[in-house]
C-alpha cells in the first residue's frame, strides 16, 4: 500500500492514497487513525526540522522529566500506596531498600514460594524455626532480635512492643529534633541494610553470624555515611565518634 503524494495548502496535509486493492477491515481503521493524525499537523516551511521532547516544557529532552513519567506510570500515587521517603544522611540506595522492605517486596523465601521457585525449604536460613518472610528476616526473627535489642539498648529505646512497620513508619517516639529524627530514620535504614546484607552472607558466602559483630558494623557504617552527610548541612555540627559509639542519644542536634 502506498501514498500517491502528499501535498501541503498552507498549513495542513493532504493526502491522495493510490492503492494496489482495495483496503477492507483494520487496515482501513488504521487508515482513518492516520489521516486523523497527520491532518492536524502543523508545518513551518521556513524552518528546519527537529525533536521536539513533550514531557519537559522547554522541548529539551531531560532525565529527570523521563524519571517522573516512568514513575507517574508505573507506581500511581493512590491511598494504599506506600510513598517513598528521602533522607539526606542515607545513600539512595539504602532509602530504596528501606522502601522496598516497607512494601515487602524483598526475595525472602516465602515471596520466592509465591511465585514459584522451587525451593529446598521455606524456613529462615538463620534460625530453622519460622517461615521467612520480610518481617521474620528483619526484625522478628530470634537471631535478629539480638542484633536489634543491642541496637536498641545503644540508643537508650526500649524495645518491648515494636515490630518492623512500627521502626520504618516512625512510632517510636522519641522527642526528636527534626534533625534528630533523620539521623534515627538513617540509622534505622542502615540497620536493616546491613541485617539483610548479613542474611545474604550467611545464604551465599557461609558466613557465621555474630549480633556482637553485626552491631559494630551497623555502628561503623552508619557513622561513616551520616557523619560524612552531616558535614555538608551547616546546621548540623560534626558528631564525634566516640559519642557516636557510646552516648549518642546525648547529641545535640
Amino acid at each position: 500500500m502506498v501514498a500517491d503524494r502528499v501535498t501541503w495548502n498552507g498549513e495542513n496535509c493532504c493526502s491522495n492514497w493510490s492503492w494496489v486493492r482495495e483496503i477492507t477491515g483494520r487496515t482501513r481503521g488504521e487508515l482513518i487513525e492516520l489521516e486523523g493524525l497527520i491532518s492536524g499537523a502543523r508545518m513551518e516551511v521556513d524552518k528546519q526540522d527537529c525533536w521536539s521532547w513533550k514531557l519537559c516544557g522547554t522541548g529539551i529532552f531531560s532525565t529527570s522529566s523521563l524519571t517522573k513519567f516512568i514513575m507517574k506510570s508505573c507506581y500511581p500515587t493512590t491511598a494504599s500506596c506506600i510513598p517513598t521517603q528521602k533522607n539526606y544522611l542515607a545513600p539512595k540506595k539504602v532509602g530504596i531498600f528501606a522502601w522496598r522492605a516497607r512494601r515487602k517486596r524483598l526475595p525472602v523465601f516465602f515471596e520466592l514460594d509465591k511465585r514459584g521457585i522451587d525451593l529446598h525449604s521455606v524456613l529462615c536460613p538463620l534460625c530453622d524455626d519460622e517461615i521467612e518472610t520480610v518481617d521474620h528476616a528483619l526484625f522478628s526473627c530470634t537471631k535478629v532480635r539480638e542484633v536489634w535489642d543491642k541496637i536498641f539498648n545503644w540508643r537508650g529505646v526500649t524495645s518491648n512492643q515494636l515490630n518492623l512497620d512500627g521502626i520504618l513508619g516512625g512510632s517510636v517516639n522519641l522527642q526528636l529534633s527534626k534533625v534528630g529524627e533523620k539521623i534515627w530514620q538513617a540509622m534505622i535504614w542502615t540497620s536493616l541494610y546491613l541485617i539483610w546484607k548479613n542474611r545474604n552472607n550467611k545464604i551465599f558466602k557461609k558466613s557465621s553470624w555474630s549480633p556482637p559483630v553485626a552491631l559494630c558494623d551497623i555502628q561503623a557504617m552508619s557513622y561513616e555515611w551520616i557523619g560524612k552527610r552531616c558535614k555538608i548541612k551547616k546546621e548540623i555540627k560534626n558528631i564525634e565518634w566516640l559519642t557516636w559509639l557510646h552516648n549518642p542519644q546525648s547529641i545535640d542536634l
